[in-house]
């Protein structure tokens, strides 16, 4: 298991949310699903060692008031905010956090998630 592992994964659309997840265990990632930033909100602090989070979640947060909120809770936690429909300003993203816009390539995700972890432990 990596040591980014586990990862929060957020995405309101199930079958999205159960893909994503697949495909993050054949890279060896354990991942804690969420299909609302008010749930992803409670899970922040239990251990998670990364965040991937789509934007539009339906009633509720967004994923960007999510992925800020991460940071503040846990500076320096690896950020991939993902999404179909909105294209965030560098400035709405919390730092060092990374956009990708969908369709993306989970080998993509999980380039940028190790990008930041290995920024993070230098």
């Amino acid at each position: 298991m990596s040591t980014l592992s586990p990862i929060l994964v957020v995405e309101d659309q199930a079958l999205l949310l159960l893909d994503l997840i697949d495909q993050l265990a054949e890279f060896n990632y354990e991942a804690l699903p969420a299909q609302s930033a008010r749930t992803a909100a409670r899970l922040i602090e239990s251990g998670i060692r990364a965040l991937i989070t789509d934007i539009e979640l339906g009633d509720g947060p967004n994923g960007l008031v999510l992925a800020r909120l991460a940071a503040r809770l846990q500076p320096g936690l690896p950020i991939v905010v993902v999404s179909g429909g909105v294209r965030p300003a560098k400035q709405d993203l919390p730092p060092g956090a990374a956009f990708l816009p969908k369709p993306y390539r989970v080998d993509a995700i999980v380039a940028a998630l190790e990008r930041q972890e290995a920024l993070r432990a230098a």
